[in-house]
């Protein structure tokens, strides 16, 4: 039954990524044993489903039980925090607010704080306002198209510059400009969470570990063996098994945002989840696909939906602009088209496995 209840769960993942290393023990949890003085195992693994999605930490070296056990805790504090559906969370209260300014934890000052240069140097390509828009869409249940006069009424409510932050005597607060502000971090905040375990189990000891929060990937050191950790770039085609690259990735992140996440099909057009804030609809270019890889999991969540927007030429050049001034030149992207081809930024092909 456990296991029925997993692949159940583990059905709704996003299919670009899968984990080509896989751990022999993939479902023990700290929990399982109880034997006192018992010698720990390597791996072992904690899953939940948290954050709307099937959560999975795998410790391969260090740390032992209790790094595990910190980070399961850890993710459920920030699934308290950050789930937008769960009430009382920082996400929830700012979009069901009856005031303007909303006090706020600092982890969500900083995560807030941290991609409000990416939204605007996209040029709204990413906004994090977009929520009254994403909340006209269901790929899940009623996969209808909306009314466009409700489309157009939600491009109208999205700007960039309809809220702000701020901090007050160790306080954090939210600050509304437009009335009808509500804010969507679905393309960056499990990036962040995922950065911020990956914390927790480093000062925890932990020098060998995947952190999967949805398909967004986050590798802590290398395998045990010396070896990077492989991470396959599945075809972005439903059902698929078949794998186009095979990545080496060495204590770096890797997410992809691509069109058969989530998505419905009506009159044989194929609507997918990751909309244009421009025309209310889903975006239409040549790509299926877009991996980014890089140190940091927020800003590969944020890059991949972006970069994703802009199309392949935009794109590239938006990459190029933020490796300069924020990325260090080490944020590598993979841009995966329609027709299986795949085009590589500046020095992601030095991560394809041989």
């Amino acid at each position: 039954m456990k296991n029925k209840i997993i692949d159940s769960l583990k059905a709704i993942l996003p299919i670009i990524l899968i984990i080509v290393f896989i751990a022999a023990a993939m479902m023990k949890g700290p929990e399982d044993d109880k034997a006192q003085g018992a010698v720990e195992e390597y791996p072992m693994t904690a899953d939940a489903f948290l954050l709307d999605t099937f959560c999975s930490i795998t410790i391969y070296e260090g740390g032992g039980k209790n790094a595990l056990l910190q980070a399961e805790k850890k993710l459920l504090e920030y699934d308290n925090l950050l789930n937008p559906s769960k009430e009382g969370s920082d996400i929830y209260k700012i979009n069901n607010r009856t005031e303007a300014v909303v006090e706020i934890s600092q982890k969500t000052m900083q995560m807030l704080e941290k991609i409000m240069p990416i939204d605007n140097s996209s040029n709204g390509d990413l906004n994090t306002a977009i929520k009254p828009l994403t909340q006209l869409w269901d790929f899940k249940d009623k996969q209808e198209i909306p009314d466009e006069t409700l489309i157009q009424d939600a491009i109208s409510k999205i700007s960039l510059d309809s809220w702000g932050i701020s901090e007050k005597n160790g306080r954090y607060y939210f600050e509304a400009y437009d009335e009808n502000v509500m804010i969507d971090a679905g393309s960056y905040a499990k990036g962040f969470i995922a950065d911020e375990i990956k914390t927790v189990l480093k000062e925890c000891g932990v020098t060998s570990a995947i952190i999967n929060l949805g398909g967004n990937i986050q590798c802590i050191g290398k395998r045990p063996d010396g070896n990077p950790f492989i991470i396959g770039l599945r075809e972005p085609k439903k059902g698929s098994e078949k794998y186009l690259k095979k990545l080496d990735i060495d204590n770096e992140s890797v997410v992809t945002a691509g069109i058969y996440e989530r998505y419905f099909e009506k009159d044989g057009i194929h609507y997918h989840h990751i909309l244009d804030p421009y025309t209310g609809y889903p975006v239409q270019n040549e790509l299926a696909a877009v991996t980014v890889v890089g140190p940091d999991s927020m800003y590969c969540d944020a890059l991949s939906t972006t970069l994703f927007i802009k199309g392949k030429t935009e794109g590239e050049k938006f990459l190029q602009d933020f490796n300069t001034e924020l990325g260090n030149g080490e944020y590598k992207a993979f841009f995966i088209e329609k027709n299986n081809n795949i085009s590589y930024s500046e020095g992601a092909d030095k991560l394809v496995h041989n």
